[in-house]
């Protein structure tokens, strides 16, 4: 009678000890899946971030060392607007900007009454007095929602960056539509939305001085002068996928 009575004592444990393992195992292994999905989303989340932050200043970088931009869809020319868009999409890789970002670079000249570097070959004088920081071209690799220039005739560029008579720069925008938990979207309807990365960067053009960049069609010819510019400088209007 007593061993019978050990016997079911020690069947009791073993029973009870596997169903703390089961419940264990039940607690544990969806909080490791979850906290799985948290390192992904963080991982890819700064990737992300990092991308955007790259692609910007590399463009600016490459930018500041042409002579002028073509008004071209096409990447037969690497100074064309088009190779500047497929230059922003491979350094964005493995994101893809073509589909979920956007690109806008803006040239900017020196627009003072007494010097006036805004346009093609038209040199400005150097000075250390204030240049008025005008926006000679800008244009954009497309035209997505919620992905509009900062760069406005109003806020060209801000008030502590140094802008001086017969100066030039360029901006370089890349926006980039982050959408977390991918894999989760057709499980969790209500996950969190997704959320425009967006990273500016400033430059200098480096090729000549005292010049601004001016926009080319494909003759070699300046575009349209806008208002108060010359030839090469069509203004503030953004030019959209070319």
């Amino acid at each position: 009678m007593r061993k019978l009575t050990s016997a079911r004592k020690a069947g009791l444990a073993r029973r009870r000890s596997r169903g703390v393992a089961a419940l264990e195992v039940v607690i544990i292994v969806p909080v490791m899946i979850f906290m799985l999905f948290g390192f992904t989303e963080v991982y890819l989340y700064l990737r992300a971030v990092s991308m955007v932050e790259h692609a910007a200043f590399a463009l600016a970088n490459s930018l500041g060392q042409m002579q002028n931009v073509i008004d071209q869809s096409g990447t037969a020319s690497a100074n064309s607007l088009g190779s500047l868009w497929a230059d922003a999409n491979l350094l964005a890789s493995p994101n893809t900007l073509t589909a979920n970002g956007n690109v806008i670079v803006t040239s900017i000249c020196d627009k003072s009454s007494s010097e006036n570097n805004c346009g093609l070959n038209v040199v400005g004088t150097p000075s250390l007095s204030n240049g008025k920081a005008t926006i000679c071209w800008q244009a954009a690799a497309n035209s997505s929602a919620g992905m509009k220039t900062q760069i406005t005739t109003t806020n060209v560029l801000p008030s502590s960056w140094p802008f001086y008579q017969g100066d030039a720069a360029l901006v370089v925008e890349v926006f980039y539509r982050y959408t977390p938990l991918p894999l989760l979207a057709s499980f969790w309807p209500g996950a969190p939305g997704s959320t425009v990365l967006y990273r500016r960067v400033y430059a200098r053009q480096r090729v000549l001085n005292w010049t601004s960049m001016p926009l080319l069609n494909t003759t070699g010819a300046g575009l349209a002068a806008g208002s108060g510019l010359s030839a090469g400088c069509p203004g503030s209007t953004t030019i959209v996928g070319s």
